[in-house]
Parts: structure tokens; sequence; C-alpha cells
């Protein structure tokens, strides 16, 4: 679990009524690093009166804690405003809001026509290092509102028709455990992206 440090403090005395000397040893033990584990003692030519104890007085850097504190809150605020911002989007407002996430990631994105977008909402292009095209298909569903696998098959179909390399489902809400299982028998050929994955490339951009 880590490296062990001990402390050792050892010194001598000489009793003031029979001039003998008295060696001591007191030890302390640090195991892992930055947590004490415990202490003991050893008198020759003697004895404790009472027992030392050796305790180790650490440094708590509040700055660090502060600032660290203040991260984590900013990251709270920033999923919660998220999610609710997501939750009140239209279809339409949460397929320009996945397209913008496209964009930043690098790729060249069309917005297909509400009415005849033939089983894809965004088709995103990349022609560098080599020609790659994503078809996305956005479900901007209530969170109780699973995408279930017959979706899943249906744009895995326009995929294998389309010969784009890769599909991506993105939801507001969650996946169906067998929606998963479908696409992860296709490895790299589908992604799913649920609420919390598009909360993370959101405000890791």
């Amino acid at each position: 679990m880590g490296e062990e440090i001990e402390y050792d403090f050892r010194g001598e005395i000489s009793c003031d009524e029979c001039h003998s000397w008295i060696e001591f040893s007191i030890r302390g033990y640090e195991y892992p690093v930055g947590a004490f584990n415990f202490s003991d003692s050893e008198c020759y030519g003697g004895s404790f009166i009472n027992e030392p104890v050796v305790e180790m007085d650490y440094e708590f850097d509040f700055d660090y804690y502060d600032e660290a504190y203040a991260e984590y809150e900013r990251a709270e605020y920033l999923l919660e405003y998220y999610r609710e911002k997501i939750k009140r989007m239209t279809p339409r407002d949460f397929e320009l809001f996945v397209a913008d996430i496209l964009e930043k990631l690098g790729f060249s994105v069309k917005i297909t026509q509400v009415a005849r977008d033939g089983g894809k909402d965004i088709i995103a292009t990349k022609a560098y290092p080599i020609p790659y095209t994503l078809i996305i298909e956005c479900k901007h569903w209530g969170e109780n509102h699973k995408v279930d696998v017959s979706v899943v098959r249906s744009v895995y179909g326009v995929q294998m028709a389309m010969q784009a390399n890769q599909s991506v489902i993105v939801t507001s809400s969650r996946f169906t455990r067998d929606a998963r299982e479908f696409a992860e028998e296709r490895e790299n050929l589908m992604a799913l992206w649920d609420i919390d994955d598009l909360l993370k490339l959101t405000i890791n951009q």
C-alpha cells in the first residue's frame, strides 16, 4: 500500500541521584505516507513515569481545499444548468445543440430537413486525415422514456445503407440494456450518447 516512514527519537540522560545513565527511544510510524499510524517507546536503565506518545501535526492546505470545493461546486452548477436547459429544448433545438458539439469536436455538420431526415438528423464529416462520415440520430425524450433496441437497429440499417463509418444516437434520456448490447456488439460502428455523456461533452469543451 505504499512506503512506511519511521521516526526514531533517541536520547540519554543522567540520574541526578545515582548518576546512572538512562537511554530511551521513542518511535512513530507513518503508513501510508501522510497518515500517522502508531508509536511505541523503550527505556533502558529506568522507566517512563508517563508513556510518551508521538503526535504528528499535519498542515492542512485550506486554500487548496477551497479551490477544489469551488471547482466542484462550479461543475455541479454547470451540470444542473445544462440538464435543465436540455430538458426545456424543442427537438429541433436539441439537434442544433448536438450539431454544435460535433462542430467543436472538429466535424463539418449538416442538419437534415425535419420531414425528410430518413433516420438521420445530422450528417457529420471529417476530411483529414482520412474521409470519415458519421450519421447522428437525436432523440429528445423525457428522462423516463428510454431509447430501445428497435431505434438502434433502425439507425444501424440506415448506416449500412449509406456506408457511413459510424452512427451515433444521442438522447436526452437513457438507453435500455438491449439497446446498449446491440451497439456494443457492433464495436466501433455505433456509439450511444445518453444524457450523462452529453453533459460531460458539454462542460468539458
